[in-house]
């Protein structure tokens, strides 16, 4: 029995932003939690949320559902490591992660479900959005795909892997608005403006 699994990466410690981007408010809800439950919310067989920066501050006071929450010891070293961090997590009858950032309040459970069905239908082993032509997560990700993500380091994530072998990645235009990832101040302002 195949499974896919909700990779959702919360580890960051929000650098740019200066207080912790997981905690901010969004519509009445701390913002990874408005994340998490749109995960939850979708087909997907389970949800793993890796924290690390503020990591007890975070658990204490965001709601996460059915998620199962994985820490990061090397969060300080970047993305990638929280990658390897949520891959690792995974049993082996999980075939596909689909990897969320934690600061995308925008993303959908109905857009989950497109994008692993579009994966599906396409054959290939990637499905990512594509926003006026580039590829931004989140990103569906085939087991098979998960040896060479192991081998990312520093502050890089899975677009790395999915700009540099468009190849592998089926496409899903991104309709609407594009579903920002909450970097700076001025990100948070623009969502916030909304």
């Amino acid at each position: 029995m195949s499974a896919s699994s909700g990779l959702v990466l919360a580890a960051g410690s929000s650098t740019r932003m200066g207080r912790p981007k997981q905690l901010l408010p969004f519509d009445g809800r701390p913002l990874l939690e408005v994340v998490v439950s749109a995960a939850c919310a979708s087909r997907l067989d389970q949800v793993v949320v890796v924290l690390g920066a503020n990591g007890e501050l975070i658990r204490s006071r965001v709601e996460m559902g059915r998620a199962r929450v994985v820490e990061n010891p090397e969060h300080a070293t970047g993305m990638a490591s929280s990658l390897r961090a949520g891959l690792t997590a995974l049993g082996p009858e999980v075939d596909r992660a689909v990897v969320i950032l934690g600061d995308q309040p925008l993303v959908t459970a109905e857009l989950l479900d497109r994008l692993l069905d579009h994966q599906q239908a396409s054959g290939r082993p990637a499905a990512a959005l594509d926003f006026n032509g580039l590829l931004h997560p989140p990103v569906v990700l085939a087991r098979e795909l998960w040896p060479e993500l192991a081998q990312l380091r520093g502050d890089v994530g899975c677009r790395a892997l999915i700009r540099a072998r468009p190849d592998l990645v089926a496409r899903l235009p991104a309709t609407g608005s594009h579903p920002l990832d909450i970097d700076t101040p001025e990100d948070y302002q623009q969502l916030s403006a909304r």
